[in-house]
């Protein structure tokens, strides 16, 4: 027992010992079990405090005894912060220090930067425990605990710094360092404007030097590029003055480099370009004297105007057939202006306005006494090789004498086919007459002969009539008897008479029509239409091919398809198949050429459209459309009636 009370005297001197070495040490106690001190040393300079006393409801006695390991807090002791240590000596016992932070407190509370800068010390919650008096006001001060520069300091583990801005009603700049002997970190603060005070200066004093320096080497500068910008503004009002066309100007530099070499070499070379300018002005004008002389040579009228048909050029023939005086000057000038109003004027303007390289335009100005018409071609103007359009081109050419032999021709074929068709007349009656037999009954070899003088007369007066019908068309004398029939009962006539025909190729003509279409029209001219579309499907569909007749409701029109599936016809012939006399290259020929032109005709008298849509092997598709509500007017013209 004396051992242990010796021992336990041992140890309350080594712990006086230890506050008496450290100052802001104020208490050491022995704890127990449950947290009652034991033994206590104290601090008589800090306090005269020497009951035992318990702690056992302390959380930090509590932490401590829990995990085994030290467990501390801040804590208020005599109105001031202090540090609350308890250390594990055991399973038994407890140590608790109690540490005075004035010393700390007055150690930072006197940290100054500059004027404005201080420091703070806050706990684990963000809290001020020390900072000098004066520097921010209390309610800053218990706002410190919010902002960023502390949150910052007490999750991280090194030294860092972060800007306060408007904290206090001032910006801050501010740097940090954690503090783990009391849970916390010291905060240190300083005005912002003070903190880059010498760094604003240092930037105020660099400017001013740059702008020095700048001003030195500007004016440096313009004093050495005047004395070698002079040659080269010698140079570029030389290069500028040939550009203009002035091959006679001449550079004098002299200052014995190579700025004055290269000023010599230039005078050389505009010397040269003078001598080539003058041997290419001969040349030029030797070409143009050539091209006037073959523009005032040839029988046709060229007129050349460009993009914004303003006239470049017009020779002497283009003057004779526009009427134009040939003393006026016309370049330059809008060719819509010069010409009078008239047809010519309305098709030279339309050519030039979109000339197209393959088309013409025939225009009649023929009077009671005299027969003219006109041809205009018209075509890009384009640069060589460069595919750029600098305007148009258009050739006025008479062509009243070709006009007078075609129709000298025309005249001549219905002459002939009229005067055919009465004796091919009669010998189509008296093959009728033998085919029945009137005057003796044929033998078999006679009857098939007959029959095939029979077939060969009926295909030349098909020839013949529709030869005339072209010419009744041309002349305006075909019109229109207008009645109400059914387009499916056409298309199915027409199956009828063609039967037999596709039967002898095998070929399958089908009709395909939702119901009967019934159409104010003329019926005969119509069955003619589709009787020729479907003779040519069967001619041009091999052995076993079918062909389908189809009538389609087109909203304000009905629509009617011919469609086969022979060779079909080439992309070049499908705009001029419609034309007279046109049949395509390469295919078995037959007939005149005629049967499309007097369908389209037909169609297009009763105010319709006819097509074609054809692939290369793959068949072709003639089509049709007729208006709905047909009538004639007063003067016996195919309208459309208004209700329709």
């Amino acid at each position: 027992s004396l051992q242990k009370k010796m021992e336990w005297k041992d140890k309350q001197e080594l712990q006086r010992s230890l506050i008496e070495t450290h100052t802001d040490i104020v208490e050491i106690g022995i704890l127990n079990v449950q947290g009652r001190e034991i033994i206590k040393v104290y601090n008589p300079d800090l306090t005269a405090d020497s009951a035992l006393r318990a702690y056992g409801e302390s959380a930090a006695f509590q932490e401590a005894r829990r995990g085994g390991r030290r467990a501390r807090r801040v804590v208020r002791w005599n109105h001031a912060p202090a540090l609350e240590l308890y250390c594990p000596m055991g399973p038994l016992v407890m140590a608790r220090i109690l540490v005075s932070l004035r010393n700390l407190g007055a150690q930072i509370a006197a940290e100054r930067v500059g004027g404005t800068g201080f420091a703070v010390l806050v706990d684990g919650q963000g809290a001020a425990l020390f900072s000098p008096s004066g520097m921010l006001d209390a309610r800053a001060m218990a706002g410190l605990s919010r902002t960023p520069i502390v949150k910052a300091a007490l999750q991280s583990q090194t030294i860092g710094s972060k800007d306060l801005s408007d904290f206090g009603g001032k910006d801050w700049v501010g740097a940090y360092a954690p503090v783990a002997s009391v849970g916390g970190a010291v905060i240190m603060l300083q005005q912002r404007h003070e903190a880059y005070l010498s760094a604003i200066q240092m930037r105020r004093a660099a400017v001013w030097v740059l702008l020095i320096v700048g001003a030195c080497a500007v004016l440096g500068a313009t004093l050495l590029a005047r004395q070698l910008t002079l040659p080269l503004l010698s140079l570029t009002r030389g290069a500028q003055a040939v550009a203009r066309g002035d091959f006679k100007t001449e550079v004098k530099v002299g200052t014995g480099d190579e700025l004055q070499a290269l000023a010599d070499t230039f005078n050389k070379m505009t010397a040269e370009l003078h001598r080539y300018s003058l041997i290419q002005v001969d040349r030029l004008l030797a070409e143009q004297r050539k091209t006037e002389a073959i523009l005032f040579s040839i029988n046709d009228g060229i007129l050349l105007c460009d993009r914004e048909s303003r006239v470049q050029h017009a020779n002497r023939r283009v003057r004779e057939l526009l009427g134009l005086d040939p003393a006026l000057g016309l370049e330059g000038k809008a060719l819509d202006g010069l010409l009078p109003e008239s047809p010519l004027r309305a098709a030279i303007l339309q050519a030039l306005g979109d000339p197209q390289p393959e088309g013409f335009k025939d225009v009649d100005l023929s009077t009671d006494k005299k027969r003219r018409f006109l041809r205009i071609i018209a075509n890009p103007m384009m640069v060589p090789g460069g595919g750029v359009t600098m305007g148009a081109v258009a050739a006025v050419r008479d062509v009243t004498y070709e006009k007078e032999l075609d129709k000298m021709k025309e005249d001549f074929l219905h002459y002939i086919t009229h005067d055919l068709r009465n004796p091919l007349g009669s010998a189509m009656g008296f093959v009728d007459v033998l085919l029945k037999g009137s005057v003796g009954v044929l033998n078999p070899d006679q009857h098939a002969m007959v029959c095939s003088i029979k077939r060969s007369t009926s295909r030349l007066m098909g020839m013949i009539n529709n030869i005339l019908d072209i010419a009744k068309m041309e002349s305006g004398k075909i019109r229109l008897q207008l009645g109400t029939a059914s387009l499916a009962g056409i298309c199915g006539r027409s199956i009828s008479i063609l039967e037999s025909l596709a039967a002898q190729k095998n070929v399958k003509v089908t009709l395909d029509a939702a119901e009967e279409f019934s159409l104010d029209l003329d019926g005969d001219l119509i069955e003619r239409v589709v009787t020729n579309l479907l003779g040519n499907a069967i001619k041009f569909t091999p052995k076993g091919g079918a062909i389908t007749i189809a009538v389609r409701d087109a909203r304000s029109a009905v629509e009617v398809r011919v469609e086969d599936t022979g060779e079909g016809i080439p992309p070049e012939f499908l705009d001029r198949i419609f034309q007279k006399f046109e049949q395509v290259t390469g295919q078995k020929r037959g007939g005149t050429g005629l049967g499309l032109t007097i369908a389209r005709f037909f169609i297009e008298s009763h105010l319709g459209r006819i097509w074609v849509e054809s692939e290369v092997g793959r068949g072709s598709r003639f089509c049709f459309t007729i208006p709905k509500g047909l009538g004639l007017d007063a003067a016996g013209a195919v309208r459309v009636r208004p209700e329709a």
